[in-house]
């Protein structure tokens, strides 16, 4: 089975997918990146170990990914918003091969009304065919069904990360104080503003509370003036590349990640695989997907401080082991392994479903 995908960009953890299900051996993938990189992403590129083209640096491959649209059993779309992507979405939809659309729940970056209509027009070969829809996660999926109504198949495929690079780092924590961790860029969509206002609170309580914040980002100043009054308890560790990022967590006792919204959100199951309870919000897939209060952390509403500060206060009054614990096992079959499973066993059923 011929199974050409095309995506953005090289990220880490789509190539470490990718490679995995190309060691696999039980189909011939092929994937086309529209672009090498992306500017506001400061990651290390990752080996690439399956065949790959990409568009914006090879005055031959979107002939060569015209050919691939053509002739593959299935040709999986993970991007829309990019004109090489609508070409080719639009050729596949006239020939009339299986194919589909993988993606984060539509509408966070337009207004309702204003996305619904823009999908309508880019994604129009999606909405006028019967081709399955993948969602990154069932936030996704239930997105999907709501725009695209139930007449097609859906199915349940979140983005995967080799999460035994978690499980296996060294705790380095004394248990003397409660640290409290946030990953990501800096940027009101991540709610780290809220986290910032939060931790001051917390602080003037809790004299054993420390914050650490892993990332950069166009916040980095307006967090640490919020901080101020607390700065003897707060660490800018800065940009930590993605295989840096095990050691940060083993240093840590909880993570939160209160972000406004998050498609997905692989920092979830990272922490949770590192046995950090994990704060989280009602906006973001992973969380959804695995987070359950009071068993391995504590799923909040978006955008509330006070529920940020609520959680907090309960991490620094109770004991977290068996919140660890649960918070280990909870994604003991999030595995690599199990995500390549799933994409070929959907495209073996994309291909045979299609009519």
């Amino acid at each position: 089975m011929k199974v050409f995908v095309l995506t953005d960009c090289p990220s880490p953890y789509q190539v470490e997918l990718f490679n995995e299900i190309e060691a696999r051996g039980e189909c011939a993938l092929e994937v086309a990146y529209l672009r090498q990189r992306d500017p506001s992403r400061q990651w290390t590129s990752a080996t690439i170990r399956h065949a790959a083209i990409t568009l914006d640096t090879n005055r031959d491959a979107t002939t060569h990914a015209r050919e691939c649209v053509r002739q593959a059993d299935l040709v999986v779309f993970n991007y829309y918003r990019h004109a090489n992507a609508e070409r080719l979405i639009d050729e596949r939809a006239e020939f009339d091969g299986p194919w589909c659309f993988w993606g984060e729940r539509p509408g966070f970056h337009q207004p309702a009304l204003a996305g619904r209509l823009l999908r309508k027009w880019k994604l129009s070969s999606l909405h006028e065919t019967q081709a399955p829809i993948w969602g990154i996660g069932k936030f996704a999926v239930d997105g999907y069904r709501s725009e695209f109504g139930a007449q097609r198949a859906y199915f349940n495929l979140p983005y995967f990360s080799d999460l035994r690079r978690f499980t296996s780092a060294e705790r380095k924590r004394d248990g003397g104080e409660r640290v409290f961790l946030f990953s990501g860029a800096l940027i009101r969509r991540k709610g780290v503003d809220l986290l910032a206002r939060a931790f001051v609170r917390l602080a003037h309580e809790s004299p054993n509370a420390r914050l650490r914040i892993v990332g950069e980002g166009e916040l980095r100043h307006t967090i640490a003036q919020t901080l101020r009054s607390v700065s003897e308890r707060v660490e800018f560790v800065g940009f930590r590349d993605w295989d840096e990022l095990p050691v940060e967590y083993a240093q840590a006792d909880v993570l939160c990640v209160p972000s406004r919204y998050d498609g997905w959100g692989l920092v979830v199951p990272e922490g949770l695989a590192s046995g950090l309870p994990v704060i989280a919000t009602d906006r973001m897939g992973a969380a959804l997907e695995f987070l359950e209060t009071g068993r391995n952390g504590w799923l909040i509403s978006a955008s509330d401080e006070d529920a940020i500060l609520n959680a907090m206060r309960e991490a620094v009054m109770e004991p977290l082991c068996e919140l660890s614990w649960n918070a280990r096992e909870s994604v003991n079959t999030h595995t690599l392994q199990h995500g390549a499973e799933r994409f070929v066993n959907f495209a073996r059923e994309a291909v045979s479903a299609w009519q």
